[in-house]
């Protein structure tokens, strides 16, 4: 009686360790994307640390405008709550009203219209037009941003030195 019942599982076993295979070549794959989405937010967070912004003493929090639709709307909402300067990081989505500390904008998206907003736009993978002050960049499995300084001025913004070392091309 127990060697039938092993024997009856014994194909369900099979069965299930066939499906292992697929699922750990599955894996990799899924765990890539989820470590690319919270190396791009902490590159936009460390980004947004070493940025000098305009002289204005505001009491709301550090507003990073993107859409909840975004690859990145989840990694950057763990980093909700974290020091920039004096403010908290704030995830919100784009809305009249609303001012944006930094704009992460997906590929394709037109320059934004305001001249001297104060806002960091970060441009995720342009593919290719407007790139933003930021452009976060996958190169040979790495990555990578390019800093364009003449739109970052035309946002009021600068970067520091060390920042600027670090990219990969700045204009």
């Amino acid at each position: 009686m127990v060697s039938e019942r092993r024997a009856g599982r014994a194909p369900a076993s099979l069965a299930l360790l066939a499906l292992v295979p697929p699922l750990l070549l599955a894996a990799p794959s899924c765990r890539a994307e989820t470590d690319d989405v919270a190396l791009k937010a902490a590159y936009i967070y460390n980004i947004a640390q070493f940025t000098v912004w305009p002289a204005v003493a505001v009491a709301r929090p550090f507003h990073v405008c993107v859409g909840s639709a975004h690859a990145l709307w989840e990694s950057l909402r763990k980093l909700q709550g974290k020091m920039v300067g004096e403010r908290r990081w704030a995830v919100v989505e784009p809305a009249p009203g609303i001012a944006c500390d930094v704009a992460v904008l997906p590929a394709g998206a037109h320059r934004p219209q305001d001249d001297n907003s104060g806002t960091l736009t970060i441009v995720d993978e342009p593919l290719a037009g407007y790139a933003g002050a930021v452009a976060l960049i996958e190169e040979d499995q790495h990555l990578r941003f390019d800093i364009d300084t003449k739109e970052a001025a035309r946002a009021g913004l600068r970067f520091s030195s060390r920042l600027l070392r670090l990219a990969r091309n700045v204009r």
